[in-house]
């Protein structure tokens, strides 16, 4: 007897820095797709479409999303395929509304919306029926409420719903999560690096008999329990969400509406920045120590620039980017509005170069090598002058990682950067003042940038976290607080 016939097809799509997830679903036979939680920039949706020659049918939201813009709007203008997300999610753009039970047809495929909330009151996770295989569902797409080894964070509505919310979301797992086959897979909205969880694994799936083997969330025995299992180490969530939940309530602009940003000389950087620009000089932490925009702020284009920016970009100021090389400003430009940074006023053509040939004024950093920071943290000078071993326990150094909410946290874990105890020469950096130059013309003493970044037990340096190298800043203690 031959094998029913696979009538979908199923891939996922990546995006670094924000841990995010969308995925594809679709029946190649009927040439139609759905595509669920696409960030803001679509093209990589629509060229997956285009390669498996079907056309985008459907689009679906689990929730409104806080950590990233939604592009479910976005991809709408571009297909012309409907919205489909939870009628209580109250969304000010044009969609289709789903209650728990109802379905989204996809070719031969259903996607039956699964009510789970907690992490937000409005959830809905999407079960994949293939009817060619049975009415039995093949996957979970779970979005925020279940994650590979954690559930949602109920608590990113305010502190007035958070225990409503996790009360909610007890009974997800309890009556609704726990009771779906053991077998059935699961596909999450983020991995590992996301501050949506608090251990979030990075594993891209899981099953449900996997997660009641391993998820801490259903290993509790009372509804107090979990509450407090739950809460019980959560990271400080970043200062951008409450203002992506708005966004995306209310449906972000089209990125063709936005501009692109001007090429600006020194002297429109300066007046820009007079009348109230941010610089954000996204280069490596070596090339803003030898020197950078005074004023500006550092946050290297990479894995952690837009998490760095969440924390630390405002949404009311126009922002400048200093650049490698201005090839370069597509990438910012496109990192920056998936958090909705719209504000992108421009970048300083030919980067600092151009800042150095204007003759401008230029901040610099003082930096040395991981080597040199272990021998002074090993000597001490004293009041004659004769550098000595320090008798004392060395002194802290910041070591410039991931901002508090990416990483990934134990429970009881604080969510900042903690002062070591001992050696009164130097203190840590707060985490403010690491992407600050003028923390020296604050009182804050002298940072000095650490060249290659700090690595797990080079040159007798001290253990700090996870194995591995990151930029690293030191600061002798000036007198500053």
């Amino acid at each position: 007897m031959s094998m029913p016939r696979r009538a979908y097809a199923l891939d996922r799509i990546f995006t670094p820095g924000l841990a995010q997830v969308a995925y594809q679903v679709a029946d190649e036979a009927a040439g139609v797709a759905a595509v669920i939680d696409p960030r803001r920039d679509v093209d990589a949706y629509l060229e997956w479409a285009e390669r498996h020659g079907v056309q985008i049918g459907a689009i679906l939201e689990t929730h409104v999303h806080a950590d990233f813009v939604s592009g479910a709007k976005e991809l709408a203008a571009a297909t012309g395929a409907p919205v489909y997300a939870s009628r209580m999610g109250h969304r000010a753009f044009a969609h289709t509304p789903l209650d728990d039970g109802d379905e989204v047809v996809v070719g031969v495929v259903r996607l039956r919306a699964y009510f789970t909330p907690g992490h937000t009151p409005e959830h809905l996770s999407y079960l994949l029926v293939d009817p060619v295989q049975g009415d039995r569902p093949l996957a979970l797409f779970s979005g925020d409420a279940l994650f590979v080894g954690d559930v949602g964070r109920p608590d990113l509505s305010g502190e007035g719903a958070t225990r409503g919310l996790a009360e909610q979301l007890y009974r997800t797992v309890v009556e609704r999560l726990k009771t779906l086959p053991d077998d059935l897979v699961v596909y999450p909205g983020h991995t590992a690096g996301s501050a949506c969880g608090k251990q979030i694994g990075d594993a891209p799936a899981t099953t449900i008999g996997q997660e009641k083997l391993v998820n801490y969330a259903f290993h509790a025995t009372s509804r107090e329990g979990f509450i407090e299992g739950v809460l019980r180490g959560m990271p400080e969530p970043p200062t951008y969400y409450p203002v992506l939940k708005r966004v995306n309530k209310a449906g972000a602009p089209l990125l063709a509406a936005l501009p692109a940003g001007e090429a600006l000389a020194p002297d429109q950087v300066a007046k820009r920045q007079a009348a109230g620009a941010l610089v954000i000089d996204a280069r490596t932490p070596e090339a803003f120590g030898d020197g950078h925009v005074p004023g500006a702020v550092f946050a290297g284009l990479g894995p952690n620039f837009v998490a760095w920016l969440g924390w630390l970009a405002p949404y009311d100021r126009d922002l400048i980017l200093v650049l490698d090389r201005d090839e370069a400003v597509a990438e910012a430009r496109t990192e920056l509005r998936r958090i909705g940074l719209d504000r992108v006023a421009g970048y300083l053509v030919d980067g600092m170069d151009a800042q150095h040939a204007a003759a401008r004024e230029v901040v610099t950093l003082p930096q040395i090598s991981a080597r040199e920071l272990a021998e002074r943290l090993r000597m001490t000078e004293g009041a004659d002058g004769a550098r000595r071993p320090q008798r004392r326990r060395g002194p802290a150094v910041t070591s410039w990682r991931a901002p508090p909410a990416r990483r990934r946290h134990r429970a009881g874990a604080d969510a900042r950067p903690r002062r070591r105890a001992g050696g009164g020469d130097l203190r840590q950096v707060p985490l403010q003042r690491r992407q600050q130059p003028a923390a020296g013309a604050r009182g804050a003493g002298t940072l000095i940038n650490i060249r290659g970044g700090w690595r797990r037990g080079s040159c007798g340096l001290p253990a700090m976290g996870s194995s591995g190298a990151h930029p690293a800043l030191w600061r002798p203690d000036t007198g500053g607080s």
